[in-house]
């Protein structure tokens, strides 16, 4: 009797966050950065920090897909800038075709931008 056992197939944002992590692996190593996945300081485990000495960046990573993409950028990352005592905080929307998602995710951000609130950097990426 043969088994065959699953493969463990890596989810779509796993691997989005390892592409981010190899473009990136060239630039910490020169610029003398330190990069850590899945940092937890209490409030979750945050996608990315990055960090040189005492100062520190989190980088949070959502595809377009997931329904809990606005929650993400209003709540989730905000949340894991205090638990790690930063206002440098990055929020990494990959558009993976749903237009109604990407034009709420950047009118919020302008929103904020224009209304004075702390808000993380918003990157978008079209996927």
């Amino acid at each position: 009797m043969f088994i065959l056992k699953k493969k463990k197939i890596p989810s779509t944002i796993k691997i989005v966050q390892r592409l981010i992590h190899l473009g990136a692996k060239e630039y910490i190593a020169v610029n003398n950065l330190d990069i850590s996945f899945e940092s937890d300081s209490g409030r979750g485990p945050v996608d990315m920090k990055i960090s040189i000495g005492a100062d520190k960046s989190i980088c949070e990573v959502k595809l377009s897909s997931n329904p809990q993409y606005l929650h993400g950028y209003q709540v989730q990352v905000q949340e894991y800038g205090k638990a790690e005592c930063t206002e440098n905080m990055f929020y990494v929307f990959v558009d993976t075709g749903n237009p109604r998602r990407l034009q709420t995710i950047t009118a919020e951000h302008e929103k904020n931008k224009q209304s004075g609130i702390k808000c993380p950097e918003l990157i978008i990426i079209d996927a």
